[in-house]
């Protein structure tokens, strides 16, 4: 199942397999990179060059994808501000990723509308990475998220996972839970009924799972039944009217009281930025992971990158090139 050459714009394109096998080099780079920093030598150049593109703001995505293709040895070009490039002139999304990629082996694409890493992917033959497209998909946010379950509960099957907060607009919960019922996960969706998941997701999760989500705005009352409690913040960029937003802000605030109510061996994931729907206090709890989730993203990127340039075709295959 060679990844090289694929584009990844919905995880809905990949095989279960070649999930894991995304994860499973994920692994190999994360222990190449503790051994690393330990040495302190450098890994082997790489004559790749990946190009960001983002239409949006963002931090822990483009940075991480930064560091990864850097980490492997290659290059990265970056466009971070679309006022500052020929987008500004009326340049079409098509017309600037074919321009790009033309320039680089690989494009990382982020963007304010749905479907739009699929409309760049049509227009270039260099691969493409979707960053984030509108509300609809996050592939390489699920893949970090899966990566930091399965490192901390030891598997991905069999867990009741709660989504919680604004699980309407969030993409990266409308990507995650059709993989989590894909792998046979319960899913439970904590929302008030403004910021409920859509019914397509839920449709899907259902088709995928034979099961459909429970759904409740109760955060408290089923904190307790959950492996893996999925927090994200109200996302007031995507609100009609700043009224709109002030209605649900805040409506979810994990505390350290309420996880003296939660399993011992549970965890909490966020895939940040946090406004203040998780307290600091819990950031001292030891089932808080989403710091770990989010340093995950680093190795699974490198993994992925590394896979569809052809660098890896599995896991302990990249060795003689240092990772």
């Amino acid at each position: 199942m060679p990844l090289s050459g694929r584009d990844l714009i919905s995880l809905a394109e990949y095989s279960r397999e070649e999930i894991d096998l995304i994860l499973d080099v994920a692994g190999d780079m994360a222990q190449s990179l503790v051994e690393h920093q330990a040495e302190r030598p450098s890994f082997t150049p790489l004559d790749r060059i990946l190009c960001t593109c983002f239409y949006e703001p963002s931090t822990r995505t483009r940075l991480s994808f930064t560091a990864a293709m850097l980490r492997l040895g290659g290059s990265v070009m970056c466009m971070q501000d679309p006022k500052a490039s020929s987008v500004a002139k009326g340049e079409s999304l098509q017309d600037t990723a074919r321009i790009i990629g033309s320039y680089c082996d690989v494009i990382v694409i982020r963007h304010p509308e749905s479907g739009s890493a699929q409309a760049a992917a049509d227009a270039t033959q260099t691969p493409v990475i979707n960053a984030g497209d509108g509300t609809r998909n996050h592939p390489t946010q699920t893949l970090t998220d899966l990566f930091t379950i399965r490192r901390r509960l030891g598997k991905l099957t069999g867990l009741r996972v709660g989504l919680a907060g604004d699980l309407k607009y969030g993409r990266t919960v409308h990507s995650l839970a059709p993989v989590l019922a894909m792998y046979g996960n319960e899913i439970t969706c904590i929302a008030p009924p403004q910021l409920a998941m859509p019914a397509a997701s839920l449709d899907e999760v259902q088709e995928l799972s034979g099961t459909r989500p429970q759904e409740t705005d109760d955060l408290a009352g089923v904190l307790p039944e959950l492996d893996v409690l999925y927090m994200t913040r109200i996302q007031r960029e995507r609100f009609e009217t700043p009224e709109e937003y002030e209605r649900v802000r805040g409506v979810y605030v994990l505390t350290a009281e309420m996880m003296r109510q939660a399993r011992e061996q549970m965890m909490v994931l966020h895939p940040l930025p946090r406004v203040d729907e998780i307290a600091e206090e819990v950031d001292a709890d030891p089932r808080a992971a989403y710091f770990e989730q989010a340093a995950g993203g680093v190795p699974v990127r490198m993994a992925l990158i590394a896979l569809i340039l052809g660098l890896v075709t599995e896991p302990g295959t990249g060795r003689h090139m240092g990772f």
